[in-house]
C-alpha cells in the first residue's frame, strides 16, 4: 500500500503562488516577482491521491499485490480528450507498470480516473525496461548486504549511481562478449538492475568504478559484471557524481506560461521532463511544450525530444536508448511556480557551466535572457547528463537547445556518437493545410515542394533549409540548422537528419531500442496540404578521452508571414 501511495504522490499538484485554476493559456495571470504569467489547469491534492491509491489497493483484480514483493516502475496520468488549442481539462485515465518479483513478471494496470470503474490488468511479455528510483535503492541495499562486494558501502567509502542500461533486458551479441559495460552473453531469466559503485576521493580505490548487476528476483548480486572481474578505471575527464541532491519538487502537470507578463507575445503549455513519459513517449522527451502561440497565432501543437541514443565505436560499451524523464540537480535560485517550475532570480548553472554534478533544484528553470525567455532543465541517463530546453525570442524565433556532459565512467574513454531527435508537430494557424518546401539557399532562395513523406540529409556543402507554410494564411516556419548540429554518419547508427511526415499520434518514439528507426514512418503518405510532423536530428561525435565540452546544439525556427 505504501509503495502505491508513494508512486501516486508524485502527481500531487502544489500551488505556492496561489495561481488560479484556468481552462486556457489565455487566462494565465501575472505572477508577482516574475516576468511571466501562469496558471493551473487542475489541482490534485495529497488526500485525493491517497484515496485513489486506497481504492486501487482494494480492487479485487489487484488483490495479488497484497502478497509478495513488487515495485511500481512507472505511474502516469494521461488525457484522453483533446480540447481546443491552449485548453486542457483534468486527466481522465491512469497507467501503472508493476513488476512482481515473486512471480518474476511485469504487468500494466490501466483505469479511468478518478472513478476507477474500468480497470484492466495485462501481463507484459518479456522483461519491461521501465525503471524507478525505489527499485534502484532496493538494488543498492542488496549490494550493500553482500558479504564480499558490499563492504565499501558499509564502510562509507563508496556510493552508487544507476548503471547503463538501468535494467538488463537482452543478451549481448557474441561479437561483443566481454565488452566494457559487462552486459551478459545470455538473456537473464530474472530481473537484473545495473548499479555503478563509485569511491569517494579519499578512498583507496578512488578513480575506479564497479559495474554490478543485481538480481532483484533472487535478491543477490549476479555473477557477472564486477562480481566476476575487477573494478574498471573511471577516467577521461568525467565529473564525479554528486549525491547531495534534494528530492524532486512535486507535480508533473502541464503548466500555462505566457511572456512577457504585460502584453504577452508567447503563450504555451509546458511540462517538466519527469512528466513527459506519457502518451507513447516511454523514455520521456525532456522539457515539453504544447499549444504554442506567437502574438495570438498558433504555431506548434506539441514538441519535445522523445528519441535519444548513443552508439560506441566497435560496440565497446554497446548501443543504448537513453531517456529524458529522469531529472537531476542543477543550481537555480528563485520563486517556485508549482509543478516543478521555478522562476530564476539569476541565470541557472548546470554541470556544463560548473563541472559540478549537484545543485539545489530539480525541474524546469524559467528566466529572461535579453530578448528571450528560456526554459531549462538537466536530466541524467546513467553516467550522462543532458541539458534540454527552449528559447523564445520576441521577434518570432523558437530555439530548441540541447547540451551534453558526463560523469565518471570508463565508457567515456571510447569514441561514440550521440544522437537526439526532436519531434515538432507544427500547427501554423491551426492543424493541417500546410506544405513543406526545401531550398539550397541563393538570393532569393528557390523553394521546391516536398509532396510525399521524406527523409532528408543535411549535406555539409549544400546549405539546405526547410520551411513549412500555411496555404490559406501564408504563416511560415523556416528551419535553420545549427552550426554544430552534426551530420548523419552511417545506417548502423542512424538513418538521416530530418524527416517530414504526415502527423500520426502513434508515431511518437521510433523503435523502443537504441536504433531509432524513424524511417519506418516514411510510408508514402502525402504531405501536401496536410497536418505535418518534423523530426529534427542532432549528432555529437566524441573521440573518447577528448576535452570536456558542452556545445549547444539545435536549430532555429523562424516565424514569418
Amino acid at each position: 500500500m505504501e509503495k502505491l501511495q508513494a508512486a501516486l504522490s508524485g502527481w500531487r499538484t502544489v500551488n505556492p503562488k496561489g495561481l488560479p485554476l484556468i481552462r486556457s493559456v489565455q487566462q494565465a495571470v501575472p505572477v508577482r516577482g516574475t516576468g511571466v504569467r501562469s496558471g493551473m489547469f487542475f489541482i490534485l491534492s495529497e488526500q485525493e491521491l491517497r484515496e485513489c491509491a486506497r481504492r486501487l489497493w482494494e480492487l479485487p483484480a489487484l488483490r495479488w499485490l497484497h502478497r509478495g514483493r513488487f515495485n511500481i516502475l512507472a505511474a502516469t496520468l494521461e488525457h484522453t480528450i483533446r480540447y481546443e488549442p491552449g485548453c486542457l481539462g483534468a486527466p481522465d485515465r491512469l497507467r501503472l507498470v508493476i513488476y512482481h518479483y515473486d512471480e518474476n513478471r511485469g504487468y500494466t494496470i490501466e483505469a479511468d480516473y478518478p472513478k476507477l470503474r474500468e480497470v484492466r490488468l495485462s501481463p507484459i511479455d518479456g522483461q519491461p525496461d521501465y525503471f524507478c528510483e525505489t527499485e534502484f535503492q532496493e538494488a543498492v541495499q542488496i549490494l550493500a548486504a553482500d558479504p564480499k562486494y558490499g563492504e565499501p558501502l558499509r564502510k562509507g567509502v563508496a556510493f552508487c549511481s544507476p548503471g547503463m542500461p538501468p535494467v538488463i533486458t537482452d543478451a549481448a551479441a557474441p561479437s561483443v562478449w566481454g565488452r566494457f559495460d559487462a552486459i551478459p552473453p545470455y538473456k537473464p531469466k530474472h530481473r537484473w538492475v545495473s548499479v555503478l559503485m563509485h569511491f569517494y576521493s579519499d578512498a583507496q580505490q578512488a578513480g575506479s568504478v564497479g559495474v554490478f548487476l543485481v538480481d532483484m528476483t533472487a535478491q543477490r548480486v549476479a555473477a557477472h559484471g564486477t562480481a566476476g572481474s575487477d573494478f574498471y578505471p573511471a577516467s577521461c575527464g568525467g565529473v564525479i557524481p554528486n549525491e547531495s541532491c534534494p528530492p524532486n519538487a512535486t507535480g508533473n502537470a502541464w503548466q500555462a506560461i505566457a511572456w512577457p507578463a504585460q502584453q504577452p507575445i508567447w503563450q504555451f503549455m509546458a511540462r517538466r521532463p519527469r512528466g513527459s513519459n506519457t502518451d507513447g513517449q516511454q523514455y520521456g522527451a525532456g522539457v515539453e511544450i504544447a499549444d504554442v502561440f506567437y502574438r495570438g497565432r498558433l504555431v506548434l501543437k506539441r514538441a519535445g525530444m522523445p528519441v535519444l541514443n548513443v552508439f560506441y565505436d566497435g560496440d565497446t560499451c554497446g548501443a543504448y536508448r537513453d531517456w529524458l524523464q529522469e531529472e537531476t540537480c542543477f543550481q537555480c535560485s528563485g520563486a517556485d511556480l508549482g509543478n516543478g517550475f521555478r522562476w530564476a532570480s539569476a541565470r541557472p548553472t548546470t554541470l556544463c557551466d560548473t563541472l559540478s554534478d549537484g545543485g539545489n533544484f530539480r525541474g524546469v528553470a524559467i528566466y529572461e535572457d535579453g530578448d528571450e525567455l528560456v526554459l531549462l532543465s538537466e536530466c541524467k541517463a546513467g553516467w550522462y547528463r543532458y541539458i534540454t530546453g527552449w528559447r523564445f525570442h520576441r521577434e518570432g524565433l523558437i530555439k530548441p537547445f540541447f547540451q551534453y556532459g558526463y560523469t565518471d565512467s570508463g565508457c567515456v574513454c571510447f569514441g561514440r556518437l550521440h544522437n537526439g531527435y526532436w519531434r515538432l508537430h507544427f500547427a501554423l494557424d491551426g492543424i493541417g493545410e500546410m506544405v513543406v518546401e526545401e531550398s539550397q539557399g541563393g538570393r532569393p532562395p528557390r523553394w521546391n515542394p516536398l509532396r510525399i513523406e521524406a527523409r532528408r540529409l543535411r549535406w555539409p556543402q549544400r546549405n539546405l533549409r526547410w520551411r513549412l507554410r500555411k496555404i490559406p494564411t501564408g504563416l511560415t516556419a523556416e528551419i535553420v540548422p545549427g552550426a554544430r548540429d552534426g551530420f548523419f554518419e552511417t545506417y548502423e547508427t542512424g538513418e538521416g537528419d530530418l524527416w517530414f511526415l504526415k502527423a500520426r499520434d502513434a508515431e511518437m518514439m521510433g523503435t523502443p531500442r537504441a536504433f531509432a528507426n524513424l524511417t519506418q514512418y516514411v510510408d508514402g503518405e502525402r504531405i501536401d496540404n496536410e497536418d505535418i510532423v518534423v523530426w529534427y536530428g542532432i549528432h555529437l561525435r566524441k573521440r573518447g578521452g577528448d576535452s570536456f565540452e558542452c556545445p549547444p546544439l539545435g536549430p532555429e525556427i523562424r516565424l514569418t508571414e
